[in-house]
């Protein structure tokens, strides 16, 4: 009861008055059909997940750690290979802002485990393949369920999608920094250690997880439970402001990034991970 209490106050502490709110998104557009760029001999294992995006490339990730990275400007396949030490759920993908070594083609690449210990999984990646630098992990024993992390790269903070109770929550922490690691090269985050926290709305079955600019993006639903959307909701009030039914796709959403004024949707096509679909909308300012 102590920790809900804590963490409602958290709630209210962080919650602004709602007003009355534009959509955000415009009309969905195709970019396109994974399976479209990929050669006939390579195999994609485990169903779509998280997706992230860093410059012209796209990162998607699938269940057991595969990632399959394309060139999104030339609608091309360049690499795919597992992450070092990551046979997780891989829900949600996000990059942040430090970089491993002054030779990493990349900033930190943060991929979600979702069950089991509910880790962040750290990782220094290239185009070539990557390898594990860091785990984090929230201490607290309230939370029940699977759970995303998710990077604000722009205000250096790391995002705990989770359910407490019967409530969807998001928590922030400041982006630990390598140099945070213990000795095992971990992080342990508590409630202590949170900035705030706000109420995630009436998601079902919660998919991935994006905050960026005024906005929080979450994907819910499979198509087999009847329900499949994605919802967006105003970063401090966690007003939702506009719910996207995306049943007649019949895929499940998955995935989300933003990338030059776009949000960009990654979708799971049931029993065939190679045709990952990758939408996108225009983010209107």
């Amino acid at each position: 009861m102590k920790i809900l209490i804590t963490l409602l106050a958290l709630v209210w502490g962080c919650t602004v008055s709602a007003q009355q709110m534009s959509m955000p998104l415009g009309e969905a557009e195709l970019v396109c059909n994974v399976n479209d760029l990929l050669p006939e001999d390579v195999e994609v294992n485990g169903a779509t997940q998280g997706f992230a995006i860093y410059g012209r490339y796209g990162f998607s990730m699938h269940d057991k750690g595969q990632c399959v990275i394309i060139d999104l400007k030339r609608k091309q396949f360049v690499n795919t290979f597992v992450l070092e030490g990551n046979s997780g759920h891989c829900n949600n993908a996000s990059f942040g802002v430090e970089r491993y070594s002054k030779s990493s083609q990349f900033p930190l690449f943060y991929v979600t485990e979702c069950r089991g210990e509910r880790a962040c999984y750290v990782n220094d990646i290239s185009l070539q393949g990557s390898r594990l630098v860091q785990k984090i992990y929230y201490s607290g024993e309230e939370i029940t369920g699977p759970c995303d992390w998710a990077v604000d790269a722009e205000r250096e903070l790391i995002y705990l999608y989770c359910t407490v109770g019967q409530l969807r929550m998001l928590m922030w922490f400041p982006l630990p920094r390598l140099s945070d690691s213990d000795e095992n090269g971990e992080v342990h985050l508590s409630l202590k250690d949170s900035l705030g926290a706000i109420p995630a709305g009436d998601i079902k079955i919660p998919q991935g997880s994006l905050v960026a600019d005024d906005y929080i993006f979450l994907p819910e639903g499979v198509p087999t439970k009847g329900i499949t959307a994605l919802n967006v909701l105003h970063r401090h009030s966690s007003q939702l402001i506009q719910h996207i039914d995306l049943g007649s796709t019949g895929l499940e959403p998955e995935g989300v990034a933003s990338r030059k004024g776009w949000l960009y949707l990654s979708l799971h096509t049931p029993r065939q991970p190679r045709h990952n679909i990758i939408l996108r909308y225009r983010i209107k300012r």
